[in-house]
């Protein structure tokens, strides 16, 4: 997930991509090991990274590469029991037989020691048991004395505050300890990805906000719409989460492009969905990272649902009408079904528009009103025929 070209290559990684070519040549030379702590956004290439260096990286023995599970209850030392097989030796049979954290440990510094140059990749740690962690944490004190290289990815924006691993990030420092990143796109080489299939890369950017996984996804279909694996990706993040921060999660969906705070009523689901990196805090409220998340969330309620929320954000809104922006209004009452609302609203959404000379958004804002018009006396339904013709 996250490569950025169907040449398999990668765009704006090489600084990455060189930290870790010179972390594995200070283990080869035998001026100690290294830790490399490397975040990012789900989608963000740190497996396409990781994947880049295995392939170009030239050791002795195994690179030995484990994951964690997305499991609610993850198998104790899972990554370890992935690599088992690879690892052979005393190593894989403390794995196989079931050992504790602090044996794993010892295991692995001792055969480092008689064996310099080992690469240890483990993926995903944002997933981690305790038992895994407490191996990483034993290794992560010695590195310095050991001739080892140990790569530990995981998802930034799923580590809050209150996460067991962000306890760990934050003690593991020292000079054998580097912390890498992988960051989003920037716009140009999203625009520069996009050129070469005809598609706009600015709007583009703005949906996937440079996402390398919804970037590849996008490009890759060619209808236009949210790719199956893009929506599969956010749904299943979103499967995770508590029914308070789902609930969250609808209401937000559905208030492009945020959601001012006193739309949502609950504030501990508001605090698990920040956590796990689903939403973010904007000025003035709270949003989705990606606009294709939103997209996928909100199209994924059930219509009675749907007209639920809607229904409900128009609620607020009309408490404080001196407040509210009339084109937000016409909005929720369009999705909300409310004739008498739309009628009164939407034509004040397009004057205002039109006093700002954004002309095509009045002339819809005025289609909207005569959607509803039906009921209107003959004079009233001319007049907003006659403002619409004159806005197109």
């Amino acid at each position: 997930m996250g490569e950025t070209n169907g040449g398999g290559g990668l765009l704006e990684r090489s600084e990455q991509l060189a930290e870790l070519r010179q972390a594995h040549e200070t283990v080869r030379s035998g001026r100690g090991g290294v830790l490399v702590l490397l975040g990012g956004e789900a989608g963000g290439g740190k497996t396409a990274l990781v994947r880049r260096f295995r392939a170009e990286c030239r050791t002795s023995r195994p690179v030995l590469q484990g994951a964690c599970d997305p499991l609610y209850t993850p198998r104790p030392l899972g990554p370890f029991l992935e690599m088992a097989q690879d690892a052979g030796g005393a190593i894989g049979e403390l794995i196989e037989r079931g050992a504790k954290s602090y044996e794993l440990a010892t295991a692995i510094i001792r055969d480092v020691r008689e064996r310099p140059g080992l690469v240890l990749v483990l993926e995903d740690l944002h997933w981690a048991d305790e038992a895994t962690l407490d191996v990483l944490s034993l290794l992560g004190r010695r590195i310095g004395a050991l001739p080892a290289l140990v790569i530990a990815t995981y998802r930034s924006d799923e580590v809050g505050r209150g996460h067991p691993l962000r306890r760990l990030l934050g003690e593991l420092r020292g000079a054998g300890t580097r912390r890498l990143s992988v960051g989003p796109l920037s716009a140009g080489a999203v625009c520069e990805l996009a050129r070469s299939h005809g598609r706009d890369g600015t709007a583009l950017h703005r949906a996937t906000g440079g996402n390398p996984f919804f970037v590849t996804e996008v490009l890759a279909g060619d209808d236009g719409e949210v790719p199956l694996t893009v929506r599969d990706a956010v749904l299943a993040r979103a499967a995770r989460l508590g029914p308070e921060a789902a609930a969250v999660l609808d209401a937000v969906s559905v208030t492009p492009p945020y959601a001012e705070l006193r739309l949502i009523e609950d504030a501990t689901g508001l605090d698990e969905a920040l956590r796990a990196g689903m939403l973010e805090s904007v000025p003035g409220g709270v949003a989705f990272r990606h606009e294709l998340a939103r997209i996928t969330v909100e199209e994924s309620l059930a219509p009675h649902r749907r007209l639920e929320l809607h229904r409900g954000v128009l609620r607020v809104l009309l408490g404080e009408p001196e407040k509210a922006d009339p084109s937000r209004v016409a909005h929720h009452a369009d999705a909300a079904g409310d004739d008498e609302v739309v009628l009164a609203w939407a034509p004040r959404a397009a004057e205002r528009a039109a006093g700002s000379g954004a002309h095509r958004e009045a002339a819809a804002q005025y289609a909207r009103a005569l959607r509803y018009a039906t009921g209107l006396d003959p004079a009233a339904r001319a007049g907003l025929l006659e403002r619409r013709s004159y806005e197109c």
